[in-house]
């Protein structure tokens, strides 16, 4: 893994705050960093953060000092509480599952969390710990050229740093 071109991502995020988590189907979405709007391609406006996290990969947010697991991605296939019929359940609609029951007041609750480190090993796992002691553990679960993570500046033409079982690659 190139330590250099992975820090010079990285190193911009540490202190910065953690604006929104939310997912994009079963895409783990991150905004990290000053709230902007801009214009989406159909002229809408839409609310960006400086960066953006994107994982498609395994993960989960946990706290150690609590011995507790808070969110995991198997949380987008399970249904939220109050849902009666799981036999119809359908985890692709919005507020219907259990990672968006969880993180509706995930923030709200903790609010303002930062960046605080980050490490990642040989495979490319990724470890973000949060000021408030909660950290984002990101497991590289694939052996082929498929995503697993990517990091970019929002509106910014400077190249994503994409992460895939071969390796970075800027995309």
């Amino acid at each position: 893994m190139d330590e250099l071109l992975f820090c010079d991502y990285f190193d911009r995020i540490v202190g910065q705050p953690i604006d929104y988590i939310g997912r994009v189907i079963d895409l783990l979405n991150i905004g990290i960093g000053d709230s902007m709007e801009v214009l989406d391609r159909k002229g809408r406006t839409v609310k960006k953060s400086t960066y953006s996290l994107h994982i498609q990969s395994a993960w989960r947010i946990v706290n150690p000092r609590r011995k507790e697991i808070l969110l995991v991605y198997s949380d987008f296939y399970s249904p939220r509480e109050g849902i009666e019929d799981d036999q119809n359940f359908n985890w692709r609609v919005t507020g219907d599952n259990l990672f968006d029951q969880k993180t509706e007041n995930y923030l709200k609750k903790t609010a303002p969390i930062y960046i605080e480190s980050y490490e990642v090993n040989i495979w490319g796992d990724l470890l973000l710990v949060f000021s408030n002691g909660d950290r984002l553990e990101v497991f590289v679960d694939v052996s082929d050229d498929s995503e697993c993570w990517r990091i970019f500046k929002s509106e910014c033409e400077e190249p994503h740093l994409v992460l895939t079982g071969h390796g970075i690659v800027l995309g």
